[in-house]
Parts: structure tokens; sequence; C-alpha cells
């Protein structure tokens, strides 16, 4: 099925509570993209936004004690809605009050989908984990973290490195779309959850094929933006992939996607 063109069609609208240093970033993107993006973060009025929403997006990158008690009241107010969550653990693995955040979060909300990286969604199956800021170990098992992490938090993960798996459904798969580039931007990986939210279109119970689609058209827009002239600069990179979010079609798509099936 072709999502992306759904999404274009539909316009989405995903709440986002995320971190401060992405807003504006994540706003753009998912414009970009064809989704409606609300960066509504005052539990008061979730009840309402909740009657017309497709996904809630929850990122703990500038977490407090006071954000905190409010992304929980949001997100429950989204599962008392059937409104798909999907919860970014950012640095989860960085101190101990991201980790018993993250711990409390997921006992007490339905998550629809977990998006990090190796390092963070290990911190969240293994208790001595631990990372250094938001960056991920080079060194991790990658499949086997996603397969223990999507049986232990029977939720679905999409966890992103230098190749993205993701775990659904008993299923894995592995892609390898993407540029380095990423890595050299602020927020690329805060954007990409909420592009995954926006490919949720209500859907607490997501196919792979969803998962799959949104996190490789948008490995795929950062490859056309990495071949624009002066985009291997960071700063020219990052105005391209906006461009490309809006470029990028399905039909690119179906014939650059790289991915294989794991066991």
């Amino acid at each position: 099925m072709n999502y992306l063109a759904k999404v274009r069609e539909t316009q989405p609208l995903v709440v986002c509570y995320t971190n401060d240093v992405v807003k504006n970033f994540t706003a753009n993107g998912l414009l970009s993209l064809g989704a409606s993006p609300a960066m509504s973060e005052a539990p008061e009025e979730a009840d309402d936004f909740f009657k017309v929403t497709s996904a809630l997006l929850i990122n703990i990158g500038t977490l407090t004690v006071e954000s905190g008690e409010a992304m929980l009241k949001i997100a429950k107010s989204a599962n008392k809605a059937s409104v798909p969550v999907v919860f970014d653990p950012v640095a989860v693995g960085a101190s101990q009050f991201r980790k018993a955040y993250c711990k409390r979060f997921l006992k007490e909300v339905d998550v629809t989908v977990i998006k990090g990286n190796a390092s963070e969604i290990l911190a969240l199956i293994d208790d001595q984990a631990t990372m250094k800021g938001t960056d991920s170990q080079t060194n991790l098992n990658v499949i086997d973290i996603a397969k223990k992490a999507h049986e232990l938090l029977n939720t679905a993960i999409v966890m992103t490195g230098e190749k993205d798996i993701i775990a659904q459904n008993g299923t894995i798969l592995e892609l390898s779309n993407g540029t380095p580039l990423l890595t050299k931007i602020t927020g690329a990986g805060c954007l990409l959850g909420a592009v995954v939210a926006s490919f949720l279109l209500g859907e607490t119970d997501p196919s792979i094929i969803q998962l799959e689609e949104a996190v490789s058209f948008y490995n795929i827009a950062a490859e056309h933006a990495e071949l624009s002239e002066g985009a291997d600069l960071p700063g020219t990179f990052l105005t391209h992939l906006l461009d490309e979010l809006n470029q990028v079609t399905a039909e690119s798509y179906q014939i650059e996607i790289k991915k294989r099936e794991v066991k």
C-alpha cells in the first residue's frame, strides 16, 4: 500500500510533545512531508485535540519533572482516545532520572512504537546499559537488541543506526538507506519519530510495511538531499532534506528502498 500518498492526501494531524531543541525543525519537516503538526504541551487541551489527531509523538530530549508529568497525562489521554503513541526515549541511558522515567512511562502508557538508537533501546531492557548523551555505541548486536525489546516491551521497535532495524509482529527488517550526514544535524532522529507517527494514520497496531515505508521514505529523502549542490555541508544538507521530504515520490521509494528480512 502507498502510505506516503495517503499521508499527503489526508494530511494527518500529529501532536508532538518534543524537546526544545527540535520543535521548529520537526514542525517544518512534517509540513514538508504533507502532515499537519501540532506542538501541543497542555494536558488540559489533549482530549479536544485527540478527537481529530492521527498520532502522538512523545520525545523526552529535554525532560524535566514538570514536563514528564505533562507527557504522561497527555499520553494517557491518547490511550483513552485510541490514538497511537510513538515514544522516543532520547538519551535514556545517560542518567538514572531518564531511565526511571522511561520505565514508568512504559508501565503506565500503551505505546504503539518505540523509536531510538541501539544504545537507547538497550537501556530500556538492560538496567546496566549506559550511554554518552544521545550517541549510540557501534559495537552492539542490533538485531538481538531489537528482537529482545520487541518481545519484552510488547511493542513495535524502530531502531536507528548505520542500518535501521524494525521489529513488529514477530518480523524483523533491516533497512540500509540513509546518509552519515543525518548524524551531523541536530534533530534528524527526532524528526524521524514524527515522520513515523504521521505514517501510523490512526493505527494502534501498524503493519511492519507502514513502519518500513516511513523509515525508508525519510532516509531516501536524505540520500536525495545529499546529492544536491553544496549539501556535503550540514547546513545546506538540512535545507535540502526539508525540500526532499516534499519532493520524494512513492515511485522513488519503491525503486530505491534497500531492505532485507532477518531472523
